[in-house]
């Protein structure tokens, strides 16, 4: 009995390739877009805590200059906010894209896959058919041998 080989086998290969390297890109926008998510998040404790400060500043007795230092301080951080919340969106965009490239290749790996066990399944049934054509042909000498 010979052994299967698939006429399309490296397409297949190719196929199964690209998904992985699909899932790499999408498992790498994903990783990116939670680190930016935890900056964010950082950034917001920071604005929390020069909310405070410059609460707390306007309270006691300090000079004018201190008041402006904080509140430009508090400005610089609204700006990085916005400024990661942008980051933010491109990543989740990323991983979106990402995420439908890697359903793609998913359903081309899974066509060839598909197309592969079909294969497999025609030459199975080829082989029986062979076999049994041999196993016949084997019964009919051994029939006319006995007859004779």
């Amino acid at each position: 009995m010979k052994v299967f080989q698939f006429h399309l086998q490296k397409v297949l290969d190719l196929k199964e390739k690209e998904k992985e390297q699909a899932e790499w890109a999408f498992g790498k926008s994903v990783q990116r877009k939670n680190e930016e998510e935890g900056k964010l998040y950082r950034l917001h404790e920071h604005h929390d805590e020069m909310s405070l400060l410059l609460q707390e500043a306007q309270t006691q007795t300090c000079s004018a200059a201190q008041l402006i230092e904080i509140t430009h301080y508090k400005q610089a951080v609204e700006r990085s906010i916005t400024n990661q919340q942008r980051t933010l969106h491109g990543c989740e965009q990323d991983v979106e894209r990402c995420q439908s490239r890697l359903t793609e290749r998913m359903k081309e790996t899974q066509l060839w896959q598909r197309l592969r066990e079909k294969s497999l399944i025609q030459y199975m049934d080829a082989e029986k058919m062979r076999e049994q054509k041999e196993l016949d042909e084997i019964g009919t000498q051994l029939y006319l041998r006995r007859s004779n």
